[in-house]
């Protein structure tokens, strides 16, 4: 049955036009909110992307075929007139000949009649699943592959009025829609997410327009990208303050983090685990704090232009694991590098046997060398073999050369200080040092401290020492420099475990690690402190309540500038008055003035929406909602 509570569709990889990042997450993202949170069956809510997986006998993958046979469906199984249903389309659009299309997956650009999708088809689809209560939702992304001429969306808005059906656009006309790698999808989609998170199932058109309206600006200024202002066509008035949460749908909880919205390398605050799983009604709207509107409302048809927010901050939360950036891995990579020569000269230091042992057993067997005595040491147990992606260079080069890596689950390691420099010597105990190549993993400190204490074995009168002396240094700044990396991220606890594993003796490093140790021990004091006050405060908030926000915000405000958790409590700071702020319009809406007036004073004088409260007081005051 083509009884949907809604349809989303979304596409990445076009067949003939230049792909999008976040078309098939945007979808996903909408289906997985009312199935996730309000519990609606995966079949109850199609779900149409690059990668979706067939349901029952139906295809899902979004070509042209398959989307008019969606269609198809739809007409023969039309729905409960008094149920609202949801249409999202996440992906290119075009107007040919003043016609609007949407591109399925396989939309040709030399042939926009044959391959796309009319809107006027769409809507007459729609409108059997939902009759007047449908919602169309259209993210369209006008690819540089696609010809010009009149902008997409003219005729879409003109049959949304004509057919009576609710319609939003991410973008004013002569706007563009944009995606962002922070939010790991379309502007549009965060913000729309982000209503959908606030206001659960009271959500009406009125109050989704005035959120978007009022929301994806900021969005767009804070990521850095064009202002976009959605375009939002209610043709039946009597609709306006309706619900209009899916058929089938259920509340989500209401102890719940909303998802994260905004992020910038440069301004991102991120949430400890304990802060996520705390009184989620003190975050139910992400926030990325810019200057407002003075009038909280903005017009439905502007022009684009380029703003940039110098001071935003963003109270975000991320997943455990992270995708690595393109710098991170060049830094890895060069990392790699460094430690690969230094392994290279170490080859002509010292040699290494390793002995296998297939049962459990460790077996030594020793090198001999007839030119030369050698001295059997075996090594401690810190240098044990670690596993690793990374292979170690070769001797006969250069430069590292990658090797492939012996799949050993027990193997142990043996040294000898051999004082022959001969290549002959190196080259007998070549296979040895290869396997030894398994210690690379120049993310972690204590492979350097490993590669020390071989390198330590070179002792004073060898012709080679004064080298390995300097590889020592080298190393040793090294496991610094990984420390001071973690302190950067607020991982005190971890950059001071790495610091304390540079060597004591070393003269220039030692004294620069420790230090830096005194100091973290001092931040890590800090955090701890200072999250305690985070978590108080958070306790502190009672839903509707706007004195229990105002107490909150007294709190916070005991973490002092420079301070770890300084950033994290400023964004919870904004995201109090801004909840203040809504109790205010809230009860204003209702008829309350006096009351409203009474709240919106208890917005701080520093926090973002206090010159928007004081706008809002100015016209209550007057009897203006």
């Amino acid at each position: 049955m083509a009884n949907y509570a809604g349809i989303a569709i979304g596409i990445n990889r076009y067949q003939f036009l230049q792909p999008l990042n976040y078309g098939q997450a945007d979808a996903q993202r909408l289906q997985g909110f009312f199935v996730d949170q309000a519990h609606l069956q995966p079949t109850e809510f199609l779900l149409l992307t690059d990668t979706s997986p067939p349901i029952d006998d139906f295809l899902t993958y979004p070509n042209r075929e398959n989307i008019l046979r969606c269609l198809d469906r739809i007409r023969q199984s039309p729905g409960s007139p008094e149920s609202w249903r949801w249409f999202l389309f996440s992906g290119c659009g075009v107007s040919w000949d003043k016609v609007d299309y949407l591109m399925p997956i396989d939309g040709n650009p030399d042939d926009i009649p044959g391959t796309g999708i009319p809107i006027e088809c769409l809507f007459s689809s729609i409108k059997t699943m939902g009759g007047n209560k449908i919602l169309v939702l259209l993210d369209i992304n006008r690819s540089p592959g696609m010809p010009s001429g009149e902008p997409v969306g003219a005729e879409t808005v003109e049959l949304a009025y004509k057919m009576d059906i609710s319609l939003i656009l991410s973008s004013q006309l002569n706007q563009f829609s944009h995606e962002a790698a922070a939010l790991g999808n379309g502007l549009f989609t965060s913000a729309l997410l982000e209503a959908l998170g606030y206001y659960h199932t009271e959500i009406t058109l009125e109050n989704l327009d005035e959120y978007l309206r009022e929301r994806l600006p900021e969005l767009s200024q804070h990521h850095w990208r064009p202002v976009q202002i959605p375009l939002t066509v209610i043709p039946l008035q009597e609709y306006r303050q309706q619900q209009i949460w899916p058929e089938g749908a259920s509340s989500p909880p209401e102890n719940q983090w909303a998802d994260p919205s905004t992020d910038s390398e440069a301004t991102k605050v991120v949430l400890s685990k304990d802060e996520k799983n705390l009184e989620s009604e003190f975050a139910k709207k992400p926030l990325s704090v810019v200057k407002l509107n003075q009038n909280r409302s903005l017009p439905t048809n502007t022009d684009s232009s380029n703003q940039e927010s110098s001071n935003s901050v963003a109270l975000v939360s991320y997943s455990d694991s992270q995708p690595q950036t393109d710098t991170e891995e060049l830094s890895s990579w060069r990392e790699w590098l460094f430690w690969g020569s230094g392994i290279a000269l170490l080859l002509g230091l010292v040699s290494l046997t390793v002995v296998r042992n297939q049962e459990g057993l460790i077996s030594q067997q020793m090198i001999k060398n007839t030119q030369t005595t050698t001295l059997t040491t075996k090594l401690p147990e810190t240098t044990k073999v670690r596993n690793s992606p990374v292979t170690l260079p070769t001797a006969s080069t250069s430069q590292a050369t990658p090797a492939p890596l012996p799949n050993s689950k027990s193997k142990s390691l043996e040294t000898k200080a051999q004082k022959s420099r001969e290549p002959s010597g190196i080259k007998a105990n070549q296979a040895a040092l290869d396997e030894a190549r398994q210690l690379v993993e120049p993310k972690q400190a204590s492979v350097y401290s490993d590669a020390i204490a071989i390198a330590r074995q070179v002792k004073p009168g060898d012709p080679l020492y004064e080298q390995t002396q300097q590889y020592i240094t080298r190393w040793s700044h090294s496991i610094l420099a990984l420390a001071k990396k973690r302190a950067k991220k607020s991982d005190f606890e971890g950059a001071i475990a790495a610091a304390q594993l540079v060597p004591q003796d070393h003269p220039s490093v030692y004294p620069l690690a420790n230090n830096a140790i005194k100091q973290w021990q001092i931040l890590s004091q800090q955090k701890s402190q200072n999250q305690q006050i985070i978590q108080t405060a958070i306790k502190q908030v009672q839903r509707n309540q706007a004195s229990s926000y105002n107490r909150a915000i007294a709190t916070l405000r005991k973490i002092p500038p420079g301070q770890p958790k300084y950033a994290t409590a400023q964004a919870l700071i904004a995201q109090a008055s801004d909840k203040i702020y809504l109790i205010a319009k809230s009860r204003a809406s209702r008829g309350k003035f006096l009351s409203a007036i009474n709240t919106a004073k208890l917005v701080p004088k520093d926090t973002p929406y206090y010159e928007a409260a004081q706008e809002a007081i100015a016209r209550w005051q007057q009897g203006r909602p």
